[in-house]
This record gives structure tokens, sequence and C-alpha cells, in this order.
């Protein structure tokens, strides 16, 4: 077997492994999470699940606080907060949701690539 007809059985493979992955990770968006998790801005994402988490907390704390609160300064107080720290979850999750959502066209896109090589190598070769 010749060098040209090693690369084209690589190239086969692993475009038949990266299809496999695409369309294992595709079907369920709990499998995109932890594809996110595992790539190289995991860490941030990691990151941010755990701020957001945080705020999550905060904004249930507050929310007990103003539930025993008795004044309307506290009770305004309160309030805040909440739809700050709501505000933030929500900036965060967004966030988090629209770089998954980059990643699915990234990897779209790669996958796309292969196909067009693979294409372009049958009419060539």
């Amino acid at each position: 077997m010749n060098i040209d007809q090693q690369i084209k059985q690589a190239l086969s493979e692993e475009v038949q492994d990266i299809k496999h992955n695409h369309d294992a990770i595709d079907a369920n968006p709990f499998k995109q999470m932890k594809v996110s998790f595992s790539g190289k801005m995991g860490w941030m994402y990691a990151l941010v699940m755990f701020i957001t988490f945080l705020f999550a907390v905060g904004m249930v704390y507050c929310g007990y606080q103003f539930y025993h609160a008795q004044e309307t300064k506290v009770l305004l107080g309160w309030s805040v907060g909440i739809v700050v720290f709501a505000l933030f979850t929500q900036v965060s999750k967004m966030w988090y949701w629209s770089e998954m959502g980059n990643n699915r066209v990234i990897r779209e896109v790669k996958v796309l690539e292969l196909q067009i090589a693979q294409l372009q190598e049958k009419l060539n070769g």
C-alpha cells in the first residue's frame, strides 16, 4: 500500500469518526453541554456555570429575606436584590447557550469542510 492510499484511508476513517461523533452530540443538548466542558474553553464554561449557580443561590436568599421582611425599605432592598440576581443569572445562561450554538456551527463547518475535501479528492483522484 503506497502512502497516498494510507493517507486516503486515514482521512476516510477520520471523516467517519467525526460524522459519528457529530451525530451523537447533535442529538441531545445534554451531550452538547458535556462536550463543551471537555473542550478548550471548558474551564471558562465551568466557571460561568459556577457563577450562575451563585447568582441563583443569591436570588433564592434574597427571596427568603424578602418573605420575612417587615418594613417597606427592607422589602424594596430585597426585591431589588432578587431582580438583579435574576438578571445576572439569565445573562450568564444566555451567554453559555449562545456559546454552545457557536460551537455547534463550528462543528457543522468542520463536517462540511471534510465533505468538500472528500468530494474534491474523488473528483481529482
